[in-house]
């Protein structure tokens, strides 16, 4: 198998509808600037037919799938074997040999992976010599179960549930206009400045992703005044992802994240996702044990998310 780069106009062509939505031209585009080039690349047979693409940033001499969001991958035309994963992993290893560069790639979480899809890639970048960099610890809630939301929780969230329900909460689903975006993402920057963590997307950033990507702004209030949001993507078919969520100072006696959590639940499994990300809790592997902990006490199920260096 050998590898062709092409324009992203052509790259778009043959693979539209990618597996989830930071495999689009669109979005890859929508954030070159954070990288110094990127690499449009199929990878054809000895007969030239293409069986797979995959979208790599250049970034300090290495080529990085994704380079500007939380997974990549390689993108495949029709159901593709085992063999040909392992002739396409080593197309592509000497690709980036070729440009003096290594590869490294962060594949999909397995809720992602109902058909195989990133098991194989894994096996075969594993059969190719690649090595495992770090693994993070992602969670995700199955949105079938939501009617068993407080048998699925732990016996310390459930009480904080209940204490949360005593209180008048006002969940709203926003439009997602410039001023619905402004009033969520200042909840998330205060609740970010508070805890210390870094908030990596701009104010613009959000607004510029939300004119090609499907998103979700919601408010959680309490006696007229914005105390925690949510700021969600619908990624992938029948899977949405929690970018950010959070809540303000001042408020966590009342425990409006366990509130929150409940109603984004129940309203994406209204809208009929089966899957919730909830993101990883982790940082290049390193994990952060108070937010494994609240995850993992509102009943959502722990995934490794594997970044892969060949």
């Amino acid at each position: 198998m050998h590898v062709v780069r092409c324009t992203p106009r052509e790259y778009g062509e043959l693979f539209a509808t990618p597996s989830h939505v930071f495999n689009t031209v669109e979005f890859n585009e929508l954030n070159r600037h954070k990288c110094e080039d990127i690499h449009y690349l199929t990878i054809c047979d000895d007969k030239g037919k293409v069986r797979f693409g995959v979208v790599l940033g250049l970034r300090g001499g290495v080529l990085k799938s994704p380079f500007s969001a939380p997974f990549g991958g390689i993108e495949e035309r029709g159901v593709q074997s085992v063999e040909r994963y392992v002739g396409a992993v080593d197309a592509l290893r000497r690709y980036a040999a070729g440009c003096g560069c290594g590869v490294v790639m962060s594949l999909p979480p397995a809720l992602y992976d109902s058909h195989s899809v990133y098991g194989k890639q894994y096996c075969a970048m594993m059969t190719g010599g690649a090595h495992t960099s770090y693994v993070d610890y992602n969670y995700h809630y199955d949105l079938k179960r939501v009617d068993e939301f407080e048998h699925l929780c732990s016996r310390a969230a459930r009480k904080n549930f209940a204490k949360a329900s005593r209180y008048d909460w006002h969940f709203e689903v926003l439009d997602g206009c410039d001023a619905d975006i402004e009033r969520v993402y200042g909840i998330i920057k205060a609740n970010r400045e508070s805890h210390g963590y870094p908030l990596r997307m701009s104010l613009d950033d959000v607004k510029a992703t939300s004119r090609i990507i499907k998103c979700k702004f919601m408010v959680l209030s309490y006696e007229g005044t914005d105390v925690a949001a949510v700021l969600a993507y619908d990624v992938a078919h029948d899977v949405s992802q929690v970018v950010y969520w959070g809540d303000v100072p001042g408020y966590s006696e009342l425990r409006p994240m366990n509130k929150l959590a409940y109603e984004t639940f129940c309203h994406f499994a209204r809208c009929g996702r089966l899957m919730l990300d909830i993101g990883p809790s982790s940082s290049d592997g390193i994990p952060s044990p108070g937010l494994c902990d609240f995850k993992a006490s509102l009943g959502c199920i722990l995934t490794p998310k594997f970044t892969v260096e060949l």
